[in-house]
């Protein structure tokens, strides 16, 4: 019996952090010009990986304080 390759969101997820071979690719890319729903989720994990990528964190003052206080008074036990 031949097998076909039916994509799901899992599928299309590894897609877009490039984590498919050539062969998957083809197929992925293919399903999403043939199925809309899988389309529209497509540009939807697109859109908030995209925001995701724009996200920069950094510690509070407060932490870096604590960090700070704590190498200051530090003494190894030797």
């Amino acid at each position: 019996m031949t097998q076909t390759f039916t994509s799901t969101q899992n599928d299309v997820i590894r897609y877009l952090y490039n984590e498919t071979s050539n062969k998957e690719n083809s197929l992925v890319e293919e399903a999403l010009l043939f199925d809309k729903d899988l389309l529209d989720f497509y540009l939807d994990c697109a859109d908030l990986k995209s925001g995701m990528d724009k996200i920069q964190l950094s510690p509070s003052d407060s932490a870096i304080e604590r960090i700070l206080s704590y190498s200051r008074n530090y003494e190894p036990k030797i």
